[in-house]
Order: C-alpha cells, then sequence, then structure tokens
C-alpha cells in the first residue's frame, strides 16, 4: 500500500506554485555573511521591481491560483512604498501576504501603514545575542540594537512578529537565551535552522557549516525554549528525520521537508529571473520573458524526485522528508541528489511520528460533530488532485471527492457530519480538523499543534 501511494505521489505533478518568494529589490543595508545573495556583487544591488512589473507578476500569481506571496530581498524596507503598494495589491487580489526583513529599517509610521495595506506577519531577522557577534555577522556596525528596536516597533504597533536565526558554529550555544529575550519583547515564534553554505562559499567547512551534534543540540533548545516559556518553535530548513530519529519528540520539526521539492516555493528575483529554492544559483528564465508557469515548469527535476538521495530510498518517510536539505547535499557532494551532510539512515527512525494526539476527535466526529469550511480556505484543481490552502503558505493535497464536498459546503456554509463525508472516513476528517482545513464547534478540544506543516497525504500508511 506504501508503494502503491509512493508511485500515486510521484505523478503529482503541480502546474504552478503555491506559494512565491518575490524578492523586490536586491538593495540592502547590512551584509549578512551568510546571506545567498552575495553572488549578485556585478549588480550592487541596483535591481527593484517597477510598479508595472509588480503589477505583472500579479496579475500571472492570480491566474496561477498562487496562494501566498513572501515580500523580501535585498531588504523590502529599503524600497517602502513598492513594499506597501505589494501587499495593498495582493491583498486586494485575495492572496495572502507576509514580508520578510532584517527589521532595522522600520517606523512606527511604517508599521501602521503596512498593517492599513493589509499585512499582519514579518519573518525578522536574528543573528547573535552578543552585539559585537552580530555586528560581525551582518558587517554593520550598531546592528544589534537596530533589531531590538525594530522588533519592539513592530510589536508595539500591533504587528504580529516571528524571528529566524541561523545555528552557526559561532551562534549555537546562544538559540536558547536569544528565544527567551525575544518571547520577552513579545514575539510569537522562533525559528532556528541550521546554516547552509552560500553560493559564494560552498567550500567553508567552519563558519557556514555545522555537524549533528550542533544541529541536534539546537533543536534541543528550542524545545527547551518551547517547554520554558510556551513560545512556538520552528525551523525553515528540513532535517533529515533519520537525524531527528524521535519523531515523536521532534514532532515540531517533523514534515517542513523541502517546498521548492514538494512543488510549493518558487523564487523570483527583482531583476526577473527565477530560482527552485532561494539559496540556488540556477536560473529558470525570465519570469517576463516566458512567465510564471514556463519558468516553473523547468523546475521539473526538483519535483518529480530526480533529486532524491538514493540511500534514502525505502524509507516510509521519504516523502515527508524529501531527503533533507538539497541545498546543503550539493554544497557537501557536488550533486542535487547527493547526500545530506546531516543523513543517518532509516534505521535511526527510532519512534514514528503521531500525527492525531487525541483520540477523542475521532470519538466526537463517529457521534455525530458537525463541521464546516471556514471562510479562509481556499482551493486549486490539478491534474488528478485539488489543493487545499489553509492560511498563508500552508497548503496540502485532497482528492478530488473530498474537495468537492469541502467546496460545496464552503460555498453554502453549511455543516456537515461524518455521514456526508462518508462514514469510513473518520481518520481522514479528523486529518482535515487536525489541519484547521475544517472546524467544528462540537469538539471543544484544543488540538496539540504539532508537525503543522505536514501533509496528511504523504505520511506513511
Amino acid at each position: 500500500m506504501l508503494i502503491e501511494n509512493q508511485i500515486m505521489r510521484k505523478e503529482r505533478i503541480y502546474s504552478a506554485p503555491t506559494c512565491i518568494n518575490l524578492e523586490i529589490t536586491e538593495a540592502c543595508n547590512i551584509k549578512c555573511r551568510h546571506c545567498y545573495n552575495p553572488w549578485r556583487e556585478d549588480s550592487a544591488g541596483s535591481n527593484s521591481l517597477t510598479k508595472e512589473k509588480l503589477d505583472y507578476l500579479i496579475e500571472e500569481f492570480v491566474s496561477c491560483g498562487v496562494f501566498h506571496v513572501i515580500l523580501s530581498g535585498g531588504e523590502p524596507f529599503a524600497k517602502f512604498d513598492l513594499l506597501e503598494y505589494g501587499i495593498k495589491r495582493l491583498v486586494d487580489e485575495g492572496l495572502s501576504v507576509s514580508c520578510n526583513s532584517n527589521i532595522t529599517m522600520v517606523t512606527a509610521e511604517k508599521i501602521k501603514r503596512l498593517r492599513d495595506a493589509g499585512l499582519d506577519h514579518i519573518l525578522a531577522s536574528w543573528y547573535a545575542l552578543d552585539p559585537k557577534e552580530t555586528d560581525y555577522i551582518t558587517a554593520t556596525d550598531g546592528s544589534h540594537q537596530k533589531v531590538l528596536e525594530g522588533i519592539k516597533i513592530a510589536i508595539e504597533n500591533g504587528m504580529r512578529v516571528s524571528v529566524n536565526t541561523i545555528c552557526t558554529n559561532n551562534n549555537k550555544d546562544t538559540i536558547y537565551e536569544s528565544g527567551k529575550l525575544l518571547h520577552e519583547l513579545g514575539v510569537q515564534q522562533f525559528i532556528a535552522h541550521r546554516v547552509v553554505p552560500p553560493a559564494y562559499d560552498r567550500t567553508d567547512d567552519q563558519e557556514h557549516r555545522i555537524n549533528k551534534e550542533i544541529s541536534l543540540f539546537g533543536l534541543d533548545e528550542l524545545l527547551r525554549l518551547k517547554e520554558d516559556t510556551g513560545m512556538a518553535v520552528g525551523t525553515l530548513i528540513s532535517y533529515p528525520l533519520c537525524l531527528l530519529g524521535d519523531l515523536e519528540k521532534y514532532a515540531d520539526f517533523v514534515g517542513r521537508g523541502c517546498p521548492t521539492q514538494s512543488s510549493h516555493r518558487f523564487n523570483i528575483n527583482s531583476n526577473g529571473q527565477t530560482h527552485g529554492c532561494v539559496m540556488e544559483d540556477k536560473e529558470y528564465g525570465d519570469v517576463f520573458e516566458v512567465g510564471l508557469k514556463k519558468a516553473f515548469a523547468k523546475t521539473l527535476p526538483w519535483r518529480d524526485k530526480s533529486y532524491y538521495y538514493e540511500g534514502c530510498k525505502g524509507c516510509d518517510y521519504i516523502d515527508v522528508c524529501q531527503t533533507g536539505c538539497r541545498m546543503d547535499a550539493f554544497a557537501a557532494t557536488g550533486k542535487m541528489d547527493g547526500k545530506d551532510p546531516l543523513f543517518m539512515g532509516k534505521e535511526f527512525i527510532v519512534k514514528p511520528f503521531k500525527h492525531i494526539q487525541d483520540p477523542k476527535v475521532i470519538e466526537c466526529i463517529k457521534n455525530g460533530a458537525r463541521m464546516n469550511v471556514p471562510d479562509r480556505i481556499r482551493f486549486r484543481k490539478e491534474d488528478g488532485f485539488h489543493l487545499l490552502n489553509i492560511r498563508w503558505a500552508n497548503t496540502i493535497e485532497i482528492e478530488d471527492d473530498v474537495a468537492s464536498l469541502l467546496m460545496r459546503y464552503h460555498k453554502s456554509g453549511k455543516t456537515f457530519t461524518l455521514k456526508e463525508f462518508g462514514e469510513n472516513k473518520a481518520v481522514e476528517l479528523a486529518n482535515l480538523i487536525y489541519k484547521d482545513a475544517v472546524v467544528s464547534a462540537d469538539i471543544p478540544i484544543v488540538i496539540k499543534k504539532r508537525g503543522v506543516s505536514v501533509d496528511p497525504a504523504k505520511l506513511p500508511i
């Protein structure tokens, strides 16, 4: 059954990405040592979108069924008027939007303007707990204090802020204390992930690579932070699940996978050039010349399992893990299908991932709980299946018959029960409740949100 499912998944090739990382400008007020952009030295940050080009891209996103757009750079606040314009246009077109920023250029007025435009979330960068270390990483004096002030200003003016840090050999011992400080400031989520060697320095094994022990230590520190503060934690770069081993303990980091290999993420530079991964220097065409779908189609090797590492075959979690980070594997081996440096082997997975945490959910479903499909849910038809967007960039696959039923109740606003959904589909319906794709006032149970990025369709059966 598992083999049949994996064959079926291989045929699920998306027509377009569900999420776009759009770099509106190359301009940036700092120059991080680990940044994936320094290899564009020849343009010296001169490339930025225009409103006309942004309008064209938004029309492409709408026609292709894109759900979410991340506006980034460079530093998007360096082109604030364009950032504000893009947010308003995207929201007006029904797309959700977020912003990645080093947050050093924010002001109270700018945050208020972006909130009015429709922005509700900024993912801010965090570098180190020590100010001198921060200045070293950013190559900018005084950057540590500017980051702290920017976070405070954004939160005080009603913006939801998450923070991401790159875990390196230099800051590995400060993850927990950094998280505590950020929690005190009102940051809602602390994300930390391993450093991946940037294109300009892929041979460096000291500053731009961490080993397995340090990687697990960083994740353990995140879990300790969550336990002590209640703060949400996560990672943006996938770890091989065989490194984690205990998938019950590390459930917060299961399911991230690779958003490019899973067909969800696509990157567009401010000059129109495209990449599968933001850390990739290979180009797939100028979107202004070939259009979004044609550029995306050229990333097929990313999405048809061509880049899966041979040693991962036979692992039940291969479609969740997707054999780890392909750009780190490329940096280490020179091959896109090479071994992730943190790979251990499927025999090291000692505890399985538990998707549903409370069996009372299924009990309530079987006892006639009434469900409804929230207004925020969005759908997209693909060849032989549907995509269901829950919110922001969180999108899962569902079968056509399930989509048909959910779309019907989504449109009518009426409720349904297991009887309408299918008497033998209680577990599938529970999965949708767990993912917050379906809600019920009749189920007064707080579902523990772990592994929230897991697509139930890709879990082993």
